[in-house]
């Protein structure tokens, strides 16, 4: 039996947003906690087009962890299959 973590962050965007060859977009979120996600949603459900900076919500399923390369001090990274992601200026505009 496979179990799904559904997960909700919120965070600044801190790299460019890129095309998959899965026409996925994939860009990386920090949250108030420091702890980075690699955010992946289909292209056509990303609605606006998203910055190094801006601060994003986003929820769905928790994936596997990308290791950190520690020789490039880089953290690692949880992957999160994205079903909503909503600039944080959204929320408080509604």
């Amino acid at each position: 039996m496979t179990t799904i973590n559904l997960l909700r962050i919120e965070g600044a965007v801190a790299s460019t947003p890129v095309l998959t060859h899965d026409n996925l977009v994939e860009f990386v979120v920090v949250d108030d906690a420091a702890r980075e996600f690699v955010v992946r949603i289909p292209r056509t459900d990303l609605g606006a087009p998203l910055h190094i900076g801006e601060r994003v919500s986003a929820a769905g399923a928790e994936g596997w962890v990308i290791p950190g390369r520690t020789w490039v001090a880089e953290p690692s990274r949880t992957i999160l299959q994205a079903s909503d992601v909503q600039p944080s200026g959204y929320a408080f505009a509604a």
